[in-house]
């Protein structure tokens, strides 16, 4: 009995994780679209307050994961266009 109450909390614990995490990423992801110039320069200085519920690290962790793939967009274009 107990070890199903055991896992009943750790699903319960695990699905609470991802709705946070899901929540801090979307905001992270509004803030980027209210300052591209971050994901131009994910290593800047943010300036603006940073919306409660996300945290600065994500906000720059999602800024390099869009400057990387702008790059390879850019990267595949150029290739494109010499072949």
């Amino acid at each position: 009995m107990s070890s199903s109450l055991e896992l009943d909390q750790l699903i319960t614990r695990e699905r609470l994780r991802r709705e946070r995490r899901n929540l801090r990423d979307r905001l992270a992801r509004s803030f980027l679209k209210e300052h591209p110039e971050v994901v131009g320069n994910p290593e800047m200085e943010i300036v603006d307050v940073v919306p409660e519920g996300t945290t600065e690290a994500a906000i720059r962790g999602i800024a390099r994961h869009y400057h990387r793939m702008r790059k390879v967009r850019e990267y595949l274009r150029e290739i494109e266009n010499i072949a």
